[in-house]
């Protein structure tokens, strides 16, 4: 039973890493959205904000990295196999390696900056694959979580929103004028999934099901 707890509590903790690094993320975003009106909340990328305050750009990026690797972690803890999607999980990780780049590596201004630095294309690389990554990840860890008994409440909402993900990731890269705007409501229901896996994690339904399985050793 110790051992039980203790795995339970494990997963609680990733999971509360998780909401912390989105909420980071989220924070420092809308605090240099307030500082830096400069930049056109409509045609201007998020990683934008790097040019002029790159240790919260970097701090904001990394911070959301880490907490979608501790989620993928949680997430691996705590569904059984039947009920974990391997592929969903690997591009969550991919997402989670992907954004702590973005943060490490800083966007140049677009377009002002052409060609782009080495740093900028590192950055712009990171950005589509870790996009890329968390929209279907999202989608397939999604699909199967609607088998898990403890998840069949939220599965639906959640799949929603991975679908939308998706349906944004394909429009923000389409070379749409407002590029700003759509690549904010992307991130921020990227964060509304981590926010709503987190919360199914720390809440206690979820966990104590695979604290049993654990236990029995299925």
């Amino acid at each position: 039973m110790i051992e039980t707890n203790a795995h339970a509590a494990s997963i609680r903790r990733l999971a509360r890493l998780a909401l912390a690094g989105g909420g980071i993320f989220t924070a420092i975003v809308v605090l240099l959205h307030w500082i830096r009106p400069e930049y056109d909340v409509v045609t201007r990328f998020i990683s934008e904000y790097a040019v002029t305050d790159p240790v919260l750009a970097a701090v904001a990026g990394v911070s959301l990295g880490l907490g979608s690797i501790a989620l993928a972690k949680a997430l691996a803890a705590a569904l059984p196999g039947e009920h974990r999607s391997r592929a969903g999980l690997l591009m969550m990780w991919t997402f989670g390696i992907c954004f702590v780049g973005v943060g490490l590596f800083p966007a140049d201004e677009f377009p002002t900056v052409n060609p782009p630095s080495w740093h900028g294309i590192i950055h712009a690389i990171f950005g589509l694959i870790g996009f890329f990554s968390f929209s279907l990840g999202s989608l397939l860890i999604s699909f199967r979580l609607r088998r898990a008994p403890s998840w069949r409440k939220d599965a639906p909402l959640l799949t929603v929103v991975a679908a939308l993900c998706v349906i944004l990731f394909f429009v923000f890269y389409a070379g749409l004028p407002f590029v700003g705007i759509l690549e904010r409501i992307l991130v921020a229901l990227m964060i509304a999934w981590i926010g709503l896996v987190s919360r199914g994690l720390i809440s206690g339904s979820s966990v104590s099901t695979v604290a049993q399985n654990f236990h029995t050793g299925s």
